[in-house]
């Protein structure tokens, strides 16, 4: 079970609940007594419920951040613990460890019933068949083999292919009308086949036993069942009193087998009311009552769907893309006295066969075990370029700065289409979640220990030969690059709109110094819209001392900072 459908489990679960809370509310309320629209009802019900996830949109989970200036966008990354990893205290796997336990201990019970009933065939075999009135054979319309079994307390039907047909030895003292009208029941039974929808019913129950609507379902369902045979058995024997005596002699036993019972005590009261009275409704009645339940229900499903919606399996929410997990909180930093330890086992990652030309660079926070296993792991950096589209962020910037769509951002971006370019950065960044969680280090001096690393793809032409560097391409400030000396520095106008609203923070803005030392052009990297502007505007008046690259001045790219603070 993937940790996706754990986290939609619960909204699932309130969706069912609200559906059947609203469902049961409304035989009452149209007083809907007619047997057979009720068991068509609730199985309606119940198959909604399970077609719930499966017939409503799923939320998108999945969120990008856009620039206006850079035409940028920021995907987010999906955290997930280590293959093979795990923390004490995960609800993860403590629900899917008691839901596989009730689902087994549910599943032993039916087996057990099971295999009863293969005992009670073998010794009823052994026994003469039941002798009845061939009239209410033909009237059935059926065949099935009858005997008694003294292990009895309550008569029962069972089999498909092979129906049988057990009756208790106390059968034998009941008047033949009384005989006739349980035979003429359990016949029906097996008319219907109902013997196998009792089981997937059963089976339902088993794999949704933690959830309470499941057993109510099932339970209204096999009442109805009974209530229609009960009306079907009438018809046959043509005496509703006998019939109601045939029920109160069974009224105190119970069955140990998942078969249907011919009189269960808990739906006992309801059966004797409904046979000793015929259906009043009309069609017209029938038909109005049936069509306004449906517009309840579906309504009713549709508020829940809302309510409590579900979330594509593929994707989760912002907050679970770039926040910290429950080891790499408690992690320690790496220090000299803590080094990161040597890495014993690399698996490269994969560029994605969908995407054809790529360069990106993506950072990975690892957090190690005191195995050296990578127990968790998270993008935190991203840089990309693809065709028409390229950008580069932090995933913290995405929680500080909000949410917004890729849509909005590869407006214009010539020929991209937004949806691929998402499925691209997705598909980018599990390659690199899929090859960190593979590694494995030397057990760390203090564990856990969290560190950043940096995984590089290239694909196309345009990566895969080396190109020098031609003259007038900047270079980048990092390494042996030392970052200028700044010798004008003008600082930027505080808007009053930003000023009004508290607006504060930092620009982060990437700019190109020429060879000499002024700013030729800049875009923003980290944007706050309403002060952007204005840290361009200043950005671009600043003079640095010229870059020498053997004696000569060159053109570089460096970032810078721009804080707004205080209102000032």
């Amino acid at each position: 079970m993937s940790a996706a459908i754990l986290a939609n489990l619960l909204p699932w679960s309130l969706q069912a609940a609200g559906v059947v809370a609203a469902a049961a509310l409304l035989p009452w309320l149209f007083r809907l007594d007619v047997a057979g629209v009720r068991y068509a009802y609730w199985r309606g019900v119940a198959l909604l419920c399970l077609a719930l996830p499966w017939i409503q949109p799923y939320k998108h989970g999945h969120a990008v951040v856009a620039s206006a200036t850079t035409q940028a966008a920021v995907a987010t990354a999906q955290t997930q613990f280590a293959t093979g990893a795990s923390t004490r205290g995960d609800w993860g796997l403590i629900l899917l460890a008691v839901m596989a336990t009730g689902i087994a201990l549910r599943l032993l019970w039916l087996a057990f019933g099971l295999i009863k009933l293969r005992q009670l065939r073998r010794g009823a075999l052994l026994q003469q068949p039941v002798l009845i009135d061939p009239d209410l054979q033909r009237a059935v319309g059926t065949h099935a083999d009858i005997r008694y079994n003294s292990d009895l307390q309550q008569p029962v039907t069972f089999g498909i292919l092979k129906p049988l047909v057990l009756l208790p030895d106390v059968m034998r003292n009941q008047p033949p009308e009384i005989q006739q009208a349980v035979i003429g029941h359990e016949l029906l039974h097996v008319k219907r086949r109902d013997w196998g929808w009792l089981i997937a019913e059963e089976i339902a129950v088993c794999l949704f036993w933690f959830h309470p609507a499941s057993w109510w379902l099932a339970s209204r369902i096999q009442c109805a069942r009974e209530e229609v045979v009960d009306e079907l058995a009438i018809l046959v024997t043509g005496r509703r009193k006998t019939y109601v005596e045939a029920l109160l002699a069974f009224a105190d036993t119970t069955s140990v087998v998942p078969t249907a019972a011919f009189a269960r005590r808990r739906h006992l009261l309801r059966r004797i009311a409904l046979v000793s009275k015929e259906d009043v409704m009309s069609s017209r009645r029938i038909v109005v009552t049936c069509a306004a339940m449906a517009l309840i229900v579906g309504l009713g499903s549709w508020y829940a769907v809302s309510a409590f919606p579900l979330r594509r399996s593929d994707q989760t929410t912002p907050a679970a893309s770039f926040d910290a997990g429950p080891l790499e909180l408690k992690a320690r930093a790496v220090t000299p006295e803590n080094p990161v330890p040597r890495r014993v086992h690399y698996e490269a990652p994969v560029v994605p066969d969908s995407i054809d030309s790529v360069r990106a660079d993506v950072g990975i926070r690892v957090t190690l075990d005191d195995v050296g296993r990578v127990a968790e792991a998270r993008a935190v950096s991203l840089s990309v370029a693809l065709p028409d589209l390229s950008f580069e962020a932090s995933m913290v910037d995405l929680g500080n700065r909000g949410i917004r769509t890729l849509e909005g951002t590869a407006k214009g971006a010539r020929g991209l289409d937004a949806g691929n370019a998402r499925q691209a950065i997705e598909a980018l960044i599990d390659s690199a979640l899929t090859s960190v969680r593979q590694w494995r280090y030397d057990p760390p001096y203090e564990a856990p220990l969290s560190f950043t690393v940096d995984i590089r793809f290239a694909r196309g032409p345009e990566v895969m030969e080396f190109k020098p560097r031609q003259e007038g391409d900047p270079l980048r400030v990092g390494g042996t690059i030392k970052a200028p000396s700044k010798i004008k520095d003008v600082r930027p106008v505080y808007p009053p709109i930003a000023r009004e609203a508290g607006v504060a923070g930092v620009v982060i803005i990437e700019v190109r110094i020429g060879t000499d030392g002024r700013v030729e052009e800049g875009h923003v990297l980290k944007s706050i819209p309403l002060l952007d502007q204005a840290a361009l505007d200043a950005v671009k008046q600043w003079e640095f001392v010229p870059t020498l690259m053997n004696g000569a001045p060159v053109p570089i790219m460096m970032t810078v900072t721009v804080n707004f603070s205080d209102g000032k």
